[in-house]
């Protein structure tokens, strides 16, 4: 073949490599869900299952999708784009209604405000849907430009649900997380979640909850109770709740790495120990007609076990909600509640009312 010849099959050759490289250009653009027209481009940065403020749905087809996305105003004018109004799901050729009440800004999911989009100026938006596990949707944004003589198209991204499909089944792992803290804190209970899900400094936190189990029994008895006599009386204690209290939870809310946790408590109230305790003061009173206090308590703290053993326990009277926050893969957790009450206050005092 001539040097024509040549020159010509490299010259196939070269286009043979662009086109190759041009369609995988467009492929990549494709893959990361990116579209655009003449006013808007715009993309799915990212998107996980969360739990709006209304717990976690019985339904295990459906759930609740957070959709980050990244928009850019293409046009020569500035345009107006909103989280609410702008923003709408489809499922085929049916429209899905955006519910407000899903935005929680206990866990930072505000709807933003709405407000102008530059010229060649980018910005993320929330959106927030409840959607079949599983399914592909399309997500149509509709802005609105300030030139009245610019027609408004609706740009459409794929949202394929089963992407994300892993985040769904972490939606419980605050629930777990605090179960989990309550376990190895106030029950020395093992519980495998801990280890995976909690950062706290648990010596710390046992000995708090101890010195708050130690300023309740103290005004039991007239003698100064030793350390070694709290340990004991505590461990009494720690064990029988270990045993009998029941402790049920879910997660209320779950998003950005900030989660509230609500539960109901049974266990045992604390204050109810003077009245069991003034029964056995007065037995040992009848039965040997001594009023010595010293032996009075060495009585009362011979029979703990079975005085703590005769509480019924009392259950919660409203959902508590705890605050947690993820940091590094594992799970703070506040220990204040919702309503200003320490957690030794409910687990370790029992005031649960």
């Amino acid at each position: 073949m001539g040097k024509q010849g040549n020159k010509f099959l490299i010259l196939l050759g070269l286009i043979f490599v662009l086109g190759a490289c041009s369609g995988t250009g467009e492929k990549a653009s494709t893959d990361k869900n990116q579209e655009k027209n003449k006013q808007l481009e715009a993309s799915i940065e990212e998107a996980s299952y969360i739990v709006p403020d209304l717990g976690v749905t019985e339904n295990q087809e459906q759930g609740v999708i957070a959709v980050k996305l990244k928009v850019k105003n293409l046009s020569d004018s500035p345009i107006l784009l909103s989280e609410y109004d702008g923003v709408k799901l489809y499922d085929g050729d049916q429209q899905i209604n955006i519910k407000p009440e899903l935005y929680n800004r206990k866990v930072d999911l505000n709807i933003g405000s709405s407000g102008n989009l530059g010229v060649g100026k980018a910005k993320s938006l929330l959106a927030i849907f409840e959607v079949e596990k599983d399914k592909e949707y399309e997500i149509g944004l509709s802005p609105i430009s300030s030139n009245f003589e610019e027609n408004n198209d609706e740009l459409t991204l794929k949202l394929d649900t089963k992407k994300y499909a892993d985040s769904y089944e972490t939606l419980q792992d605050p629930a777990k997380a605090f179960t989990a803290y309550i376990d190895q804190i106030y029950y020395e209970k093992e519980n495998s979640d801990y280890e995976q899900f909690v950062s706290a400094d648990k010596p710390a936190m046992q000995e708090e909850a101890k010195n708050t189990f130690k300023s309740e029994v103290k005004e039991l008895f007239k003698k100064d109770l030793t350390d070694e006599e709290i340990d004991k009386l505590y461990i009494s204690y720690r064990d029988i709740l270990a045993e009998k209290a029941v402790v049920t939870t879910s997660t209320a809310a779950y998003a950005n790495d900030k989660a509230i946790v609500a539960l109901d408590v049974k266990t045992l109230p604390l204050q109810e120990l003077y009245q069991e305790v003034y029964k056995y003061q007065k037995e040992f009173r009848d039965k040997t007609g001594s009023y010595d206090e010293k032996a009075i308590d060495e009585y009362v703290l011979s029979k703990f076990d079975r005085i703590l053993d005769s509480i019924e326990l009392k259950s919660s009277s409203r959902k508590i909600e705890v605050s947690l926050v993820k940091k590094d893969g594992k799970w703070t957790i506040d220990p204040v509640n919702k309503y200003g009450e320490s957690l030794d206050k409910i687990f370790v005092k029992g005031s649960i009312y």
